[in-house]
């Protein structure tokens, strides 16, 4: 048996503790298992890039995590610096973990060490920063070589416990951003099928939702990737009204917006671009609410070349744009909602 089927078999075995909403605490206990999870959290696996990840609560918990392409030498490597600064300090993050993922030790060391400084300054906590290029990390805080070998440590994303407890939960990861983006494209005998489906149901308009979106929202959750296509039809006809699109909007919460966000993304690939622009954009909501914006921005993408001008579609651009914290989605939610949901 190879180290990667021992350490998923080791995965399938654990029966450990649980978020609120079920999903496994896997407990990192080092720099190489952060190095594992990065591409699983980002949804592909990162290269030449400055990933930070936000720790939550006292257990340490993954918050938002966001990811900045390295500058080269000739480019503004301070600019970069002050631009992961902006996306911390608009996040509000109290204690971060810095990955800087490159064979070029210096071009990371040009960004990470004046960002350091400036985290201190910000009294940000940074629990870990690290460089790696593949196969050995190092470690910006700690210089004891009893644990952090001058040499660089090696690592093995392969058999890491917590890569392997990612594909056991099901998270996936993209080779790079262009598979990344595939994730929302369009299957087009697909939405050939859903088309004739939504003429059916409503004639020549999208009009004539259902009473209950909320309920019908909750019955396609039970298991988006088996849904019909006149199923898929019903549910993107449902919300093309803004107000009903609104109350399929404000079930996302950060409990389960990774479900809503597989319900989304499977609907937006298969429907036609006319009804596109409502689900293609509850997909990116859902996207961002999870912390991964990189997800949102390819969700976005789509629905903007299709309705540059819609609305909920700008609104999520300047959520990304300004770097918001989703933990600040759920009180917002509560406010809108005000009990009802």
């Amino acid at each position: 048996m190879s180290k990667k089927n021992r350490a998923l078999k080791k995965a399938r075995a654990v029966d450990g503790p649980r978020t609120p909403d079920g999903r496994p605490i896997s407990r990192l206990k080092g720099p190489a298992d952060v190095l594992a999870i990065v591409p699983y959290l980002l949804g592909f696996q990162p290269i030449e890039s400055l990933v930070v990840i936000a720790l939550e609560g006292p257990r340490k918990r993954f918050g938002p995590i966001f990811r900045l392409d390295l500058v080269g030498e000739s480019e503004d490597v301070l600019g970069q610096a002050d631009q992961a600064l902006t996306i911390i300090a608009r996040y509000q993050f109290d204690r971060v973990l810095i990955a800087a993922l490159t064979a070029d030790r210096e071009r990371a060391d040009a960004v990470v060490a004046p960002l350091l400084v400036a985290l201190g300054g910000l009294e940000v906590r940074v629990e870990e920063a690290v460089v790696a290029d593949g196969s050995r990390w190092w470690s910006y805080l700690c210089h004891n070589s009893d644990c952090c070998d001058p040499a660089g440590t090696p690592y093995d994303v392969t058999t890491s416990p917590a890569a392997a407890m990612a594909v056991f939960e099901g998270m996936s990861t993209a080779p790079d951003r262009d598979s990344l983006r595939q994730q929302f494209a369009a299957l087009p005998e697909r939405q050939r099928d859903v088309d004739e489906c939504a003429v059916e149901l409503s004639g020549t308009s999208p009009a004539g939702p259902p009473a209950d979106v909320p309920g019908l929202v909750r019955r396609c959750l039970r298991d988006p990737g088996g849904l019909a296509a006149h199923e898929v039809a019903e549910l993107a006809l449902a919300v093309q009204m803004i107000t009903q699109r609104d109350e399929a909007w404000l079930l996302i919460s950060r409990t389960n917006a990774e479900a809503h966000l597989e319900l989304w993304r499977t609907v937006m690939r298969q429907v036609p671009d006319r009804l596109l622009a409502p689900v293609g954009s509850l997909a990116a909501f859902a996207a961002w609410v999870t912390g991964r914006g990189v997800l949102a921005s390819h969700a976005l993408d789509r629905v903007l070349a299709v309705d540059p001008d819609y609305s909920l579609a700008r609104l999520i651009g300047k959520v990304l744009e300004q770097a918001m914290n989703p933990e600040q989605w759920d009180t917002m939610r509560a406010s809108m909602t005000d009990g009802r949901v």
